[in-house]
């Protein structure tokens, strides 16, 4: 079954190249997306069987999220493959963008929508060269100087934590609201909130308004995790008032 081709939304949250931001170019062949929802859902780092790992995704698609990250630490390759394109096969009929975490070249053989890189994987201006201007370029950055860096490369968004205590980013500190406004400030990029996120201390991040708000424990551990992503896209659309970027 072939995957079906990710048509652009026009929504309330745009994703695009920061030349193009700069130029202010906005137009089908751009990287340009309306997200549904500012939640960016995260795959569990250590992966159930495939037919569990395509129910949740299916699930938290179906609750309203509005990016997914497939993100697992360590699977043979063709797993890895096998189940992005088993997941774009849910992702694309619904209009939500699928990115890979790490991993340029199963992106790049499964025709995901993009890849989201850390500060130890390849350079943020080769990933973008390798996928070309329309796809989805997530970086990881914790600084003001690091988001300064990623625009200038070539970033789509850049995200920032953790920033509150995280089962899943034990090894990051906490840089709470204030370190999210600090990076917010440097960059026009649109910036992603990560670490530690809940329903429960969603409302300390109306004041900084991220673009997206990355979730992964409080969906994934939930003893529902659709009923959790459902609480959590409301929760947003509530809170955090959508920002248009561009014209």
């Amino acid at each position: 079954m072939s995957v079906p081709a990710l048509v652009p939304r026009k929504g309330a949250v745009f994703l695009a190249s920061s030349q193009e931001m700069r130029e202010g170019v906005w137009n089908d062949s751009a990287m340009l997306y309306g997200l549904r929802s500012k939640i960016y859902y995260l795959t569990p780092a250590v992966l159930p069987d495939r037919a569990s790992l395509v129910s949740l995704v299916e699930a938290v698609v179906t609750a309203g999220v509005g990016l997914v990250q497939y993100r697992v630490k360590e699977a043979p390759i063709r797993r890895m493959y096998d189940d992005v394109v088993a997941l774009l096969r849910i992702t694309r009929p619904a209009a939500v963008p699928l990115l890979v975490n790490d991993r340029l070249d199963v992106a790049l053989a499964a025709g995901a929508d993009g890849v989201h890189v850390g500060e130890e994987d390849l350079p943020t201006n080769v990933v973008r060269r390798m996928l070309g201007p329309a796809a989805i370029v997530g970086v990881s950055a914790d600084t003001a100087a690091a988001a300064r860096q990623a625009e200038q490369l070539g970033a789509s968004y850049v995200a920032c934590g953790a920033l509150f205590p995280s089962p899943t980013k034990q090894d990051k500190p906490v840089i709470g609201p204030a370190g999210l406004a600090a990076v917010q400030r440097a960059t026009s990029l649109p910036v992603c909130a990560i670490g530690g996120i809940s329903r429960e201390n969603l409302p300390d991040l109306e004041e900084t308004n991220p673009a997206l708000v990355a979730v992964i424990a409080a969906i994934n551990d939930a003893p529902d995790p659709a009923q959790a992503a459902r609480e959590l896209v409301e929760a947003a659309r509530k809170l955090l008032p959508r920002r248009i970027i561009g014209p």
